[in-house]
């Protein structure tokens, strides 16, 4: 019983050594958090050609970046890398664009999608 208890003990240090063995080793830098996290995010949206901007809720900031086809004249969505706004029948002019809007859809209908 004794010898069996030293081999199940040798047995786990050996798959606790396997294991560890198998990590990589990474940068040892961990990705920012709290303001930190968000001051790179809007760093990186205005390098990116977006405008920072509060969300829809406060305290919630977001990167609105501007469409490919802004403007464009369009009958549906696949017309668009955006929405395909119904009023005016062209591209929505940024993405993520918030709130309730009339949309023309894969078919040409007209729809309202919300976006909160």
């Amino acid at each position: 019983m004794i010898g069996s208890a030293k081999h199940m003990r040798a047995g786990l240090m050996l798959a606790a050594l396997l294991a560890l063995g198998a990590c990589k080793e990474g940068t040892g830098e961990l990705p920012p958090v709290g303001e930190a996290r968000v001051a790179s995010q809007e760093i990186a949206c205005l390098a990116d050609g977006g405008r920072w901007g509060e969300g829809p809720s406060p305290g919630l900031f977001l990167c609105y970046r501007p469409t490919k086809d802004a403007g464009k004249a369009c009958t549906r969505d696949s017309d668009c890398s955006g929405f395909c706004l119904a009023r005016s029948k062209s591209c929505a002019p940024v993405t993520p664009l918030l709130g309730c809007n009339d949309v023309l859809g894969a078919t040409g209908a007209r729809s309202t999608v919300c976006v909160k």
